[in-house]
């Protein structure tokens, strides 16, 4: 019992090098925050707070949905590759994972009201770590901490477009989810030790609303000029309680023990985020962006993390539109984006907070009319190899398929 406790101290207590199967941050509090699942977002930045969508579902402002025309579904798909570096080695890994999909359709037009659905992800988690250790008692041994899993967020609502052209929308989220952790030791056979294991299930789930405002146009006030559109977005979630349920359950050579530890509450805090919009000559679109969420507030089972700090990003994106929707070229509704952001992750780690650079890009190509292919691109450097952390390389490819549908279109009679 005494050599089970020492050797479930070790793991415990270790800090993990390099995450063979994702990023060793995300396995501190709900994993790395999602703020967009589309690649038409991914390309300029993932946020557009204020900007009102005609064919795309912005999932992180409901009233962005006053300007639909048509049913639109969109699906989602993401590739990401991290290369990460410590004080004397590197390491790089990837993966492939569905991104999520919206549904959504104008139901009155003149009234902006518009109803919207869909399974996006919150947060991700993913990481697998092997590392040769040496321990005064147990010897040589080799130690494996791996995780996956994450949050997801069903949303479904609606928008309605108020006096002045205002815009506003709110929508029901249900937050789901599970995070599987777990460590092993392997021995060599000559070291006397047998091979062990410790793993953790924790479910997660909980509910709450998302409250969103788009401004009129402001360029009206100053009569007609380049400036064709400016705006101002809102987006408000308050904090989230969730139920957390865990299952623990340790493997050893006398058998595999399981222990429920019951149901707990954990509190995600409320995000905050304000934008503006620019349309500049009918076809030049800027975004400014700014997400809160005070992650210092984060608490499991009542009590604070000490490796978790608030949480922002800044994002400025761009986006070139032809608006000559009766064009036959194709090369007439390409679409290019770019952006850049800068994050201060939810991570502190050792004393030091984890920030994050990242620059973007992206197209969509056009399938039929009202359809597109989209594309988004992303690299980013996240993290420091100092105090004994990891610098991490970030490259994300999106693609998204986004089809718009003639359905629910009401006659005059």
């Amino acid at each position: 019992m005494k050599t089970t406790k020492i050797l479930f101290l070790v793991l415990i207590t270790t800090f993990p090098l390099f995450a063979q199967g994702g990023s060793i941050y995300s396995g501190y509090g709900i994993g790395d925050l999602q703020t967009s699942f589309s690649a038409r977002r991914f390309g300029f930045g993932e946020l557009g707070i204020a900007l009102s969508d005609k064919d795309f579902i912005n999932s992180l402002n409901p009233a962005a949905w006053n300007e639909l025309r048509m049913t639109r579904y969109e699906v989602s798909l993401n590739y990401s590759g991290s290369f990460l570096q410590g004080s004397s080695e590197s390491v790089y890994h990837n993966n492939v994972h569905f991104n999520g999909f919206a549904f959504g359709f104008p139901i009155e037009h003149d009234l902006g009201i518009s109803f919207a659905a869909g399974l996006v992800p919150y947060s991700n988690v993913r990481y697998d770590v092997i590392e040769n250790q040496y321990h005064p008692i147990i010897g040589n041994y080799q130690l494996e901490n791996k995780a996956q899993g994450g949050l997801s967020k069903f949303f479904i609502g609606t928008s309605y477009k108020l006096p002045l052209d205002f815009a506003l929308g709110i929508d029901y989220d249900y937050y789901f989810g599970h995070i599987e952790t777990g460590t092993s030791a392997s021995f060599p056979d000559s070291s006397g030790f047998s091979n062990s294991s410790y793993g953790s299930t924790v479910e997660y789930h909980g509910m709450s609303v998302t409250a969103g405002l788009i401004s009129g146009d402001i360029a009206k006030i100053f009569g007609q000029g380049k400036i064709k559109d400016f705006r101002f977005g809102l987006t408000y979630t308050p904090a989230i309680t969730m139920n957390v349920d865990s299952v623990d359950n340790s493997s050893t050579t006398i058998g595999t023990v399981e222990t429920s530890t019951g149901s707990v509450q954990s509190k995600i805090p409320y995000r905050l985020g304000v934008g503006t919009t620019l349309t500049y000559d009918e076809y030049y679109t800027f975004m400014i962006d700014y997400l809160f969420q005070p992650f210092s507030q984060f608490t499991q089972n009542g009590s604070s993390v000490a490796s978790m700090q608030d949480y922002y990003k800044f994002a400025i994106g761009f986006e070139f539109r032809n608006t000559d929707y009766k064009s036959n070229s194709f090369w007439d509704h390409v679409m290019l984006r770019t952006g850049v952001s800068y994050e201060q992750t939810p991570y502190k780690i050792n004393g030091t907070g984890i920030n994050q650079f990242s620059i973007y890009g992206g197209f969509s190509m056009p399938l039929a009319f009202d359809n597109s292919i989209d594309f988004g691109f992303q690299f980013g450097k996240r993290g420091t190899k100092d105090n004994g952390l990891i610098l991490e390389n970030i490259y994300k490819f999106n693609v998204t398929l986004s089809i718009g549908e003639l359905w629910f279109v009401r006659t005059d009679r």
